[in-house]
């Protein structure tokens, strides 16, 4: 056995070394004779930098391999390459060379790129074999066996410029057989391949998925027939069938057969292109889905092949694997086809037969969507729902949370692309009705949820009919009867202008909450967040409009605490105003008209006219906070006010008011009018006692106070007091927002009522200035103001809105802020009993 080992062993090393020493010697011989009948085949230039003959590269087989090669496609003009490879290996039997024959058994494609184009007139630039006349005699020693073809790390392109379709396929390994006779090609193909895109106009589909091919081709070459055995493509579990003919002799002529086996929703999805299949790949399904169809008929620049294809799902479920929600007992059938003129204006797409069950509750319906160039969507639905697993299951960016019960009822019909461009004027045809039982919604750009909405919307044509729509937002609860106009286009196309006419009844309102409520995504800030809320402001929807008649029988703003508020209130372009708005508050009754400007959420201007009437003095200072200041309080005051106002005030995100834009003309009346513990007041005790002058009461005053440039003006006016000794009073004045004050006070003297040494300095009446700020301010005694009595202070002209001219009064102030110094100035002191003496210029006097 040793023996007949070492002669084996040597016959093979003396047969490779024969063969190798042979092959040394005719290897040129074999190359010229490889180039030359290569030619014979080809009818475009190939290039290559080197050719090698190597008996190890392609074992047991002999093989020429070309590197760096470069083949040129068949278009004329086309600067293109047809293909470029690092490496190209043609494989011959050993025992075929030895025999004079040079068949070409195994050709194998290394490190590629093929790019396969058809121009905008259909012409391929792959027309590079010779397969027709010049094709050699089945005799000739040089002939194409192809018994294994392998393309490692290829890449294939595929454009067709006149359908404007791409194609991207990377091999990492396929392998293929090829027979070739002078009237057949047979093509058998299996292996792996990585699908980066198939483009068809601009979508994508079956981008980067990985697929598994196994399949058969007979090519009559006579006939120009190509014909698909059935083959098989599998994209994971999912397996998807090809077979039918594709005639080429003319116009291309299809023929084709497709189905799938053990295909899920998201082996579907996964073909779809990403705008489409961006919400619908995160599902699960589990059951039955199947889809079958058939393209026949002609492909060319000009025609479209007939398309038919059915499919559908029998007891499936659909999950939402975030949430674990899922569609059960699922039944539906499908179809689309793309019509007599094979085209998409006259596709038809349509799900019969819907139904399955959300948490328990059943749905059903149909939808049909015809004419995909300009589509026409027909649907009705019928569905029993738990709000809280429908969110879950199809989530909604705007919902963050929801609960409770709905029934809903719909019917559409309208053509999609005119009802897009004219939601609200587009002849649609629309019904249906919606009815909530408890719902709980908490939305993504309001601060607070909606609670307990319970009632009725029904739908007709674009407008929702409101029907007792009931529920809470915060601390506010509403009832409302009315119509939304436009509701339809604002649900389904978001950003649509809506508007609601309607009457709205509350039992409270509490605008601490309302008027932040509203707050979209990235305007800053969450609910809660102060910082947020600081920059955020007041926020109106741009695209609501409103036209509401509103009752309350109480309303809640800061310290205000009011009741029976009734009146009409508009929104439109952002801008509020209302017509008329009453409210009992404070005692009395108070009326509002105007505007409010909320386009600039930081700065907000209103404009309004309010009158109030029997207002509580004490009740109104609490309720505004006295008004920002401190020198003049609600403890200080009684008695009731009836005032008109005309104002334009500015807001910024707080509503806390811009004091150095405000401008406000005010004509009040104060009734049975008290000032309590009023300290300046305690300055003049001269006039009366301290415990008169403590409980200061005044039957009625009357003026108009203008506001401007952070100052009150406050003309002369008489006050007439409970005082015997200054029973009338003139005062005029002004008071800046900064409590610096400038009064001026003429208090008329009766012979006998004051100190004798008083009344020969002052004659008539006894002219006084408090000046200084709310801390630090002084009494003075003040000459030469003339007989007229104190001068009456001019606010100057007003640059918002002049609603009333002002009244002619003498010079102003030098400054807003700063009061007006006094002509002469004396500090008056009691005069001493032994030596009473008239006060001169420039003398003191305390009092």
């Amino acid at each position: 056995m040793r023996q007949t080992l070492k002669t084996i062993v040597g016959g093979v090393v003396v047969l490779v070394g024969g063969l190798a020493a042979g092959l040394w010697l005719g290897q040129d011989r074999l190359l010229a004779r490889f180039v030359q009948e290569l030619n014979r085949y080809l009818r475009v230039p190939v290039q290559t930098s080197r050719l090698d003959v190597s008996v190890l590269d392609q074992f047991p087989r002999l093989s020429i391999t070309l590197h760096d090669v470069v083949v040129s496609g068949s278009l004329p003009q086309d600067t293109a390459k047809l293909a470029r490879a690092r490496r190209l290996y043609c494989a011959f039997d050993a025992w075929d060379l030895l025999a004079g024959r040079y068949r070409i058994r195994a050709v194998m494609l290394a490190d590629a790129r093929v790019q396969v184009r058809l121009d905008a007139q259909g012409r391929p630039n792959y027309h590079i074999l010779r397969f027709d006349t010049t094709a050699p005699p089945p005799d000739q020693a040089f002939r194409l066996q192809l018994e294994d073809i392998r393309l490692e790390r290829v890449e294939v392109r595929y454009d067709d410029a006149g359908r404007r379709q791409h194609v991207a396929v990377r091999t990492p390994q396929l392998r293929a057989e090829l027979a070739v006779t002078p009237a057949h090609v047979a093509i058998t193909a299996e292996g792996n391949a990585r699908v980066q895109t198939v483009r068809l106009g601009s979508d994508d589909y079956f981008q980067q998925k990985d697929i598994t091919l196994t399949t058969r081709l007979l090519v009559d070459r006579p006939g120009q027939q190509l014909t698909i055995e059935p083959s098989e493509v599998r994209v994971g579990p999912a397996a998807y069938t090809v077979a039918g003919t594709v005639d080429y002799r003319r116009a291309t002529q299809l023929n084709l057969r497709v189905a799938g086996r053990r295909t899920t929703v998201q082996s579907v999805v996964a073909l779809l292109p990403p705008r489409l299949a961006r919400r619908m790949g995160a599902y699960r399904s589990r059951g039955a889905v199947y889809f079958a169809g058939t393209v026949q008929g002609e492909l060319s620049g000009r025609r479209n092949p007939a398309v038919a294809l059915r499919f559908g799902c029998r007891d499936a479920s659909f999950v939402y694997p975030a949430t674990g929600q899922a569609v059960r007992h699922v039944f539906l059938t499908g179809s689309f086809g793309n019509g007599a003129a094979r085209a998409a204006r006259t596709a038809t797409l349509r799900l019969q037969g819907v139904r399955g069950k959300l948490g328990g509750r059943p749905f059903a319906g149909n939808l049909q969507l015809d004419n995909l160039d300009n589509p026409f969507l027909r649907l009705d639905l019928q569905a029993d729902v738990d709000v809280a697993r429908a969110v879950q299951f199809f989530p909604v960016a705007a919902v963050r949370q929801a609960r409770g019960d709905a029934r809903l009822r719909l019917t559409f019909a309208d053509n999609w692309r005119a009802f897009r461009a004219r939601p609200a004027t587009a002849p649609v045809q629309a019904a249906g009705e919606l009815e909530l039982h408890n719902v709980h919604l908490l939305l993504r750009d309001f601060r607070q949820p909606f609670t307990a909405l319970t009632g009725t919307l029904a739908l007709h044509r674009h407008d929702v009919a409101v029907r007792s729509l009931r529920g809470r937002v915060g601390g506010s609860d509403f009832v409302v009867n009315g119509t939304l106009r436009n509701g339809l286009g604002a649900v389904l196309l978001p950003g649509q202008p809506v508007r609601l006419e309607a009457a709205v009844a509350s039992q409270v309102l509490d605008f601490n909450e309302l008027l932040y409520l509203y707050q979209p995504a990235g305007a800053g800030g969450g609910p809660g967040n102060a910082a947020g809320r600081a920059g955020s402001g007041v926020r109106v929807p741009p695209t609501v409009a409103l036209d509401l008649q509103a009752t309350a029988r109480r309303v809640r703003y800061r310290r205000l605490r009011g009741r029976d508020l009734r009146g009409t209130l508009r929104l439109h372009g952002q801008v509020f105003s209302s017509p008329g708005l009453t409210l009992t508050a404070a005692g009395g009754q108070a009326s509002l008209r105007g505007t409010l400007d909320a386009r600039q959420p930081t700065l907000l201007k209103a404009t309004t006219v309010a009158s109030c009437r029997q207002l509580r003095l004490d009740s109104l200072f609490y309720v505004f906070e006295d008004f920002g200041q401190r020198f003049i309080t609600a403890r200080h005051l009684r008695g009731t006010l009836t005032a008109t106002a005309e104002s334009d005030t500015y807001f910024d995100q707080h509503l806390s008011p811009l004091t150095d834009r405000l401008e406000a003309e005010v004509h009040a009346t104060v009734r049975q009018g008290e000032l309590l513990n009023f300290e300046p007041l305690q300055k003049l005790s001269f006039v009366a006692s301290r415990a008169t002058l403590r409980h200061l009461q005044f039957a009625e005053l009357q003026n108009r106070l203008y506001v401007q440039s952070r100052t009150v003006y406050i003309p002369e006016m008489e006050v007439r007091s409970n005082v015997r000794a200054a029973s009338l009073l003139r005062v005029t004045g002004t008071h800046t927002f900064d409590q610096q004050m400038d009064y001026h006070v003429s208090i008329p003297l009766l012979p006998g009522l004051l100190p004798r040494a008083a009344a020969r300095a002052t004659g008539p009446a006894l002219r006084l200035s408090i000046q200084g700020t709310e801390q630090d301010f002084a009494v003075r005694y003040e000459r030469g103001a003339g007989p007229a009595g104190p001068t009456t202070p001019e606010p100057p002209a007003r640059t918002a809105v002049a609603r009333t001219a002002l009244p002619p009064a003498g010079p102003a102030p030098a400054a807003a802020t700063a009061p007006a110094a006094p002509r002469k100035v004396f500090e008056l002191k009691k005069p001493e009993k032994k030596q009473p003496a008239q006060p001169q210029t420039g003398e003191y006097f305390d009092f």
